[in-house]
């Protein structure tokens, strides 16, 4: 259907005995026509934000891993994950043919710790950066999601694929010993304690580091800023607390340990594996398995704060 305007009352009778057609108006007079192209209003259902928040999780999961992209995308996530992977199924094998435990859980932590670090400097900053680079955060905001909404999801996309590598690999390792057992079904029974060990530290560093890399992530919209940042500032961090530790001796030692990812996790490791009382010991620091927990638990939170104050600034 075409609708023309012209000149008032100008124009003859219409070929279908309806409303006459406008004429052509004159040189330099205003014109303009109406086109219905038949577009129509969406009818269907309208999920809200709970559906836009797992959409945008999983979008952010994909993003992440590199589906949709060229295959150097996936490279670094694939190669980091056959090493956590072929790290369990080593150990697993050896052990079935062995009968006898090659490594502890905190030393097996010790070597999924570092995967984690290089995983979380790789994913974390295409969690945030590209949307900030790309400037697509006022398309999120101006749709069913808040910015809180955004940014649970970027930490649930974050959280899930953290414990992918830090849960994981280390419940292969506990599945595996019970069932090369003599009773698989009584030995999972009664290392059920062992499970819950391997999911709450699996869990912490997950969160631990993933919280981290998202909170570097969200000051920067480019990529190899924030995984240079979070590299360098890793390792820099660990000097300047090590050094200090050096040169002020025992004591102080105690309270600089929590500025140390590395170490916080070692102990939170020794503290949670240890002794039945939950004490660490390692290098003297004989605080409480909860307290390597708060402290831990109290980055995370810190982290979740300042992205609220990045993204949260007119809320």
């Amino acid at each position: 259907m075409t609708a023309e305007i012209g000149p008032a009352g100008a124009g003859g009778p219409s070929p279908a005995g309806g409303t006459p057609p406008a004429a052509m108006p004159a040189a330099g007079a205003r014109y303009g026509e109406v086109f219905d192209r038949g577009y129509r209003r969406y009818d269907g259902p309208r999920l809200g934000r709970r559906a836009a928040v797992l959409a945008l999780i999983r979008y952010s999961v994909k993003r992440a891993m590199g589906i949709k992209k060229s295959w150097t995308a996936k490279v670094i996530p694939f190669l980091l994950y056959m090493s956590a992977a072929l790290t369990a199924v080593i150990i697993v094998g050896i052990e079935s043919f062995t009968d006898q435990q090659v490594i502890d859980y905190p030393d097996f932590f010790g070597i999924i710790y570092t995967v984690m670090g290089v995983y979380v400097a790789t994913i974390a900053p295409e969690m945030l950066s590209g949307d900030r680079r790309e400037n697509v955060l006022p398309l999120y905001f101006s749709r069913a999601i808040t910015r809180v909404d955004y940014l649970l999801a970027k930490l649930a996309a974050t959280a899930l694929l953290t414990l992918t590598i830090s849960f994981l690999p280390a419940f292969v390792v506990w599945f595996g010993r019970q069932l090369s057992g003599d009773a698989p079904l009584a030995a999972i029974g009664d290392n059920l304690g062992d499970l819950g060990r391997v999911a709450l530290a699996g869990t912490l560093i997950a969160f631990y580091l993933g919280a981290g890399g998202l909170m570097i992530s969200s000051f920067t919209g480019r990529k190899g800023v924030a995984v240079a940042i979070i590299i360098v500032g890793f390792i820099v961090l660990e000097g300047i607390v090590n050094a200090t530790i050096e040169a002020f001796g025992a004591g102080l030692d105690r309270f600089l340990v929590f500025l140390s990812p590395t170490n916080t996790v070692s102990l939170m490791l020794e503290a949670v594996f240890g002794d039945p009382n939950g004490m660490g010991t390692l290098g003297g620091n004989n605080w409480a398995a909860w307290v390597y927990v708060a402290e831990m638990s109290g980055v995370v939170l810190l982290a979740c704060v300042v992205m609220y104050l990045r993204y949260v600034p007119r809320e």
